[in-house]
C-alpha cells in the first residue's frame, strides 16, 4: 500500500453551492485524506470587506457533513503555514480562479515544506457573488413571494 496523500483546500464556503462542492470533490480525488480550512468570519471580513451571510460555525458544520471531507479546521489567516506543517499537507488544491494571485511568502514556505499547489477548474457560472447578485436583482419578487407565505 502506498503512502497516504494529505490534501488541503480552503475557502469561505458562504452560501455553499455546487462550485464549492466541485472543487472539494476534485481535491479528494488527488489523495486519501482531505482536510478543509473554513475561513473565520473575521478573515472573510478582512478581505471581502463584509461579514459572511452564514456564520463560521454553520459553514464549518455544512462542510464537515460532506462525504469527501475528512477533517475541517478553522482558517484565521490565508494559508496558515503552521497548520500546513502540523497536518503534514502534501498538496494544496485551489480553484483556478486563484491561479493569477501571488503569495510570495506562502510559495517560499511551500517549497521548503515540499507542498505542491494544484489548481482545478473553477465552476465559472456559479459563485457566492453571482448568487448574491441574483438575489439583489430579484429582491422585489423575493419580497413579494415572502409576503404571500
Amino acid at each position: 500500500m502506498g503512502l497516504k496523500k494529505i490534501i488541503y483546500s480552503s475557502g469561505s464556503y458562504d452560501l455553499f453551492h455546487f462550485g464549492h462542492l466541485n472543487v472539494l470533490l476534485q481535491a479528494k480525488k488527488l489523495g486519501s485524506i482531505l482536510i478543509v480550512g473554513v475561513s473565520s468570519d473575521k478573515l472573510i471580513k478582512s478581505y471581502k470587506g463584509l461579514n459572511p451571510i452564514i456564520c463560521y460555525k454553520d459553514r464549518a458544520s455544512i462542510v464537515k457533513q460532506l462525504k469527501c471531507v475528512d477533517k475541517v479546521i478553522k482558517q484565521d489567516t490565508f494559508f496558515d503555514t503552521k497548520q500546513l506543517h502540523k497536518y503534514k499537507i502534501d498538496i494544496i488544491v485551489l480553484g483556478d480562479d486563484w491561479k493569477e494571485k501571488s503569495f510570495p511568502e506562502l510559495e517560499k514556505c511551500l517549497k521548503e515544506l515540499n507542498i505542491k499547489i494544484i489548481y482545478v477548474p473553477y465552476t465559472k457560472r456559479l459563485s457566492t457573488s453571482t448568487i448574491k447578485e441574483k438575489i439583489i436583482r430579484n429582491a422585489v419578487e423575493i419580497i413579494k413571494a415572502q409576503s404571500k407565505r
